[in-house]
C-alpha cells in the first residue's frame, strides 16, 4: 500500500497499488512465476481511508484465491489486521504490535483459518541497533555473517553529521527499548486461542540477522508463555503447515528425513535448540561448524 523508491532500481520489491483493478492487474502478472503466496504490505498511513484499502486487500486476495494462490498480508495494527482478515488473508506475517487482541480479532483468524506468524523481536533489533546499543548473542557471534556483525556498531564510526536524526535522538537518550509486552501478551492469547503460530523472524531489517535471530524468537515465544515443544513445533510442523507441504516438519513415516540432532534436550530447555550437532539434508550428512567455517 506503500511504496519505497529507493529500492527501486529497475525491478521494485514493493509496488504501490491503489485501486482494485490495479491490484488484480498485478496479481496476474506474478501468477506466471508461481508463488506461493502473494503477499501485501498492508500499511495504513495519517487520515487514509481504511475502507478503500481494504477493498483492494480483498481484490488482491480474491484473484490470489481463483488462481489457487495464498494471500499473505503485513497489517502490524489492530484495524488493519482486521481488515486484512475481512479481505480474505491466509497468513499475517507479523502480529498486532499496537493494542491487544480482541474476541472478534481471534474470531476473524478462525473464519479464515489462518496461521500467524509473531515477529516478536524484529521492532526492538531496529531500536537496539539504531541506538547504537546493539550486543550480539553468543548464537549470533558463532553463527552470524561477520560482515553483518561488524556493521552492527557502524554509527560508531560514522561522522556525527551523517547520523540520521532518528538515530542521533535514541543514542543520545541511549535508553534501554522496552520489552515487546503487547506482543507477548497477544501471542499468549493467540496460542491458548488454538491459532497456528508459525515460527518467523523477518531477518534483514537492521538488528534483526539472517538465521540465529531465530533463537531470539524462539527465546520471546517461551517467555510469552509456550512449553520448549510449543516453540519447536511452531518452527517445525507448523513451519511446514505454512510451506504448503505435508511432507515436512516431523520425524514420521512417509516425511522426508531431513534432521538436526542437538546436543542437548530441548524439551528441557529452549536455548538447547541452539545446540546443532548435525544436520542431515536428502541423506546427506552436514557438520554446522564445517558450513560455518567454510564462509568465514
Amino acid at each position: 500500500m506503500v511504496s519505497r523508491e529507493k529500492l527501486d532500481l529497475g525491478d521494485p520489491p514493493i509496488v504501490k497499488v491503489e485501486s482494485a483493478d490495479a491490484a488484480r492487474a498485478l496479481v496476474a502478472r506474478e501468477l506466471p512465476y508461481k508463488p506461493d503466496f502473494i503477499k501485501v504490505w498492508f500499511v495504513r498511513e495519517p487520515n487514509d481511508d481504511l475502507a478503500k484499502k481494504e477493498a483492494i486487500v480483498k481484490a488482491t486476495g480474491d484473484a490470489a484465491h481463483a488462481a489457487h494462490i495464498r494471500l499473505a498480508v503485513h497489517a502490524t495494527e489492530l484495524d488493519t489486521a482486521k481488515a486484512a482478515l475481512r479481505a480474505g488473508a491466509d497468513y499475517l506475517v507479523h502480529s498486532v504490535f499496537d493494542d491487544p487482541i480482541d474476541d472478534e480479532f481471534i474470531a476473524l483468524l478462525r473464519k479464515n483459518h489462518a496461521l500467524l506468524s509473531p515477529t516478536l523481536f524484529v521492532t526492538n533489533g531496529y531500536r537496539w541497533a539504531l541506538s547504537n546499543q546493539w550486543q550480539a548473542t553468543p548464537e549470533e557471534l558463532r553463527l552470524a555473517d561477520p560482515q553483518i556483525l561488524a556493521a552492527m556498531h557502524d554509527l560508531e564510526h560514522m561522522p556525527k553529521d551523517k547520523i540520521p536524526p532518528r538515530a542521533a535522538k535514541l543514542m543520545a537518550e541511549h535508553k534501554p527499548p522496552a520489552p515487546p509486552t503487547v506482543s507477548l501478551q497477544n501471542l499468549k492469547k493467540l496460542h491458548e486461542a488454538g491459532i497456528t503460530i508459525v515460527m518467523g523472524t523477518d531477518a534483514g531489517n537492521i538488528g534483526t540477522l539472517h538465521g540465529p535471530s531465530v533463537f531470539r524468537e524462539m527465546a520471546l515465544e517461551h517467555e510469552a508463555g509456550l512449553t520448549p515443544l510449543e516453540v519447536l513445533r511452531t518452527a517445525t510442523t507448523n513451519g511446514a503447515v505454512a510451506f504448503g507441504n505435508p511432507d515436512l516438519g516431523a520425524i514420521a513415516p512417509g516425511k522426508l528425513a531431513d534432521l538436526v540432532l542437538l546436543t542437548a534436550d530441548p524439551l528441557a530447555d529452549v536455548a538447547n535448540l541452539s545446540r546443532a550437532e548435525r544436520v542431515i539434508k536428502a541423506g546427506v550428512v552436514y557438520d554446522p561448524k564445517a558450513l560455518i567455517d567454510s564462509i568465514r
